[in-house]
């Protein structure tokens, strides 16, 4: 890096000459930031079951299984046994039933 280089920084270039600019000079973006989702955060390998989170009533999906018991109810193992479950056709009190057995396991 030269004398007066700055670490850290974004550039991006201008749209008519492709000239570099950073910081002040960089053009403001042309549309406000998307609105968060409200509901879980997902890992993307476990994506696939992102749709039992509310059935155990996860707040956070976990990367990992902690082994704790009773297993927590954002534990991915528990989040596989309740997809698992509602694909089968497993509803209403059988359903909060298994979800208590899988949570003891």
């Amino acid at each position: 890096m030269g004398k007066g280089a700055k670490k850290g920084r974004h550039r991006t270039e201008c749209p008519t000459c492709g000239a570099a600019r950073t910081g002040r000079d960089a053009a403001p973006a042309d549309e406000p930031p998307a609105p968060k989702e409200k509901g879980p955060k997902v890992p993307l390998h476990l994506a696939a079951y992102a749709h039992a989170a509310p059935l155990t009533g996860a707040k956070k999906i976990k990367k990992q299984c902690c082994r704790s018991s009773p297993r927590c109810k954002g534990c991915p193992v528990l989040l596989m046994r309740a997809a698992r479950l509602q694909e089968s056709g497993v509803t209403g009190k059988d359903l909060k039933k298994a979800l208590k057995k899988a949570r003891a396991a």
